[in-house]
């Protein structure tokens, strides 16, 4: 068994297939566990009503995995898949893999602003993940950029790390959840709706913020920037492959997470049906099912 992505569908459709005795290898481009790696705390996952980082809920997602066989290979990720076959074919940049099924789980990465400075600066001043990047900001002023359940998470951990914290919120609004919301009210931190950001000044490091809000401009002096504007699907080499995906670039998948070709099944934030942990981990569920099914019938 063949897994693209070490996310928590991913991780679990390695759980369900090693437990069948197949041998299964998970490639991961980047981080294991994903965007659920960065949540600084998620208490909506059954069984933790205290709640548990992301980076302590996949760990425990890794040891099962492993506890039965699966080989977890980070810094590992597709670089070219060849589906039409019997057997799937997935070269990375250091091997060529092949398995009588595949599951893709390649996750989201995250949307850019695509405004000057933010290519420059990233790194600089400028991140996409705050439980990676915060503790280089403590005592510092920083912005959040962004709505939704994402930004909300990076307030909540900068908030006892930065000094003074400005949250951006673009045309789309707050879309948080209410369990977020009501501990940033207690944190203090006040929104600025209706911001369009412009632009990121600095040469060496992120200096500041051009803002627009009704038809005015604005900088703000802030020495980071934390942009949290939402995700998009990474399916580049998977529509190359004859992956069909919608309008909106996700995987279609059936009710069993099988896709339009045989033998390759999705789950997780790359179906567009998830983006939370417990849906994905469903997904994976029942993808690591169905494709240990489809392997076993074609040994």
């Amino acid at each position: 068994m063949l897994i693209i992505g070490a996310g928590p569908a991913g991780l679990a459709a390695a759980i369900y297939s090693s437990r069948q005795s197949l041998r299964t290898v998970v490639l991961e481009e980047s981080v294991v566990g994903g965007r659920a790696t960065y949540a600084h705390i998620i208490d909506n996952y059954p069984g933790f009503p205290e709640g548990i980082s992301g980076t302590e809920l996949i760990s425990r997602f890794v040891k099962q995995a492993e506890k039965f066989g699966s080989m977890i290979k980070p810094g590992e990720g597709a670089r070219e898949l060849k589906l039409t076959g019997e057997v799937k074919e997935v070269v990375s940049a250091n091997d060529r893999y092949v398995s009588k099924a595949l599951v893709i789980s390649t996750g989201l990465r995250q949307k850019k602003l695509q405004i000057p400075g933010e290519e420059r600066l990233l790194g600089r001043g400028v991140s996409y993940c705050a439980t990676c990047d915060g503790f280089f900001f403590r005592n510092k002023n920083v912005a959040v950029i962004g709505g939704g359940n994402e930004a909300a998470s990076d307030l909540l951990y900068l908030s006892s790390l930065a000094g003074k914290i400005q949250w951006l919120v673009g045309g789309e609004g707050i879309t948080a959840d209410e369990s977020y919301l009501a501990k940033i009210r207690e944190s203090g931190i006040e929104p600025l709706t209706g911001v369009r950001v412009l632009e990121l000044l600095g040469k060496e490091k992120l200096e500041g913020i051009v803002i627009e809000k009704g038809g005015a401009q604005e900088k703000l002096f802030v020495d980071g920037a934390f942009i949290a504007v939402g995700s998009v699907p990474t399916v580049e080499i998977l529509k190359k492959a004859g992956i069909a995906v919608d309008e909106k670039g996700f995987i279609k998948t059936g009710d069993e997470m099988e896709t339009n070709i045989a033998g390759v099944f999705a789950a997780g934030d790359c179906t567009g049906k998830s983006h939370q942990v417990i849906l994905a981990a469903g997904q994976g569920a029942m993808a690591g099912i169905k494709a240990s099914a489809y392997a076993k019938m074609r040994k």
